[in-house]
């Protein structure tokens, strides 16, 4: 071994405590990350994280669950261009947070029931 893993495995010996198997807690803590990692819907939710992890699509996405609007309101109380709103609106949709419901020439968005 190295001496950097050495020193990750004393400071996690030294976290954990003495008394159980190094190498057998690794691997039930290895075991936990796969089960996250091969879940079916990691990267959906990841994706849907992703999608608010930008400060206007955020915005976007509350003020939709406040209330359904169109483009036109997210641009008449965003100081955005349309161009942009209708930008984070389709990634908000494409990752399934939002729904775009046709009304006449509008489509007015609402949020979709997911879990996260």
């Amino acid at each position: 071994m190295g001496s950097k893993h050495e020193e990750e495995l004393r400071r996690l010996i030294e976290c954990i405590g003495i008394d159980k198997n190094i190498v057998e807690y690794i691997e039930d803590l290895k075991k936990k990350r796969d089960e996250i990692l091969f879940r079916k819907d990691f990267e959906e939710n990841l994706s849907r994280h992703n999608a608010l992890g930008h400060k206007i699509r955020y915005l976007i996405y509350n003020l939709i669950k406040q209330k359904e609007m169109c483009i036109c309101e997210l641009n008449a109380i965003l100081d955005l261009t349309q161009p942009t709103i209708s930008h984070h609106v389709k990634i908000l949709e494409e990752a399934g947070l939002i729904i775009g419901i046709k009304s006449g020439k509008f489509t007015h968005y609402q949020i979709k029931e997911i879990f996260l």
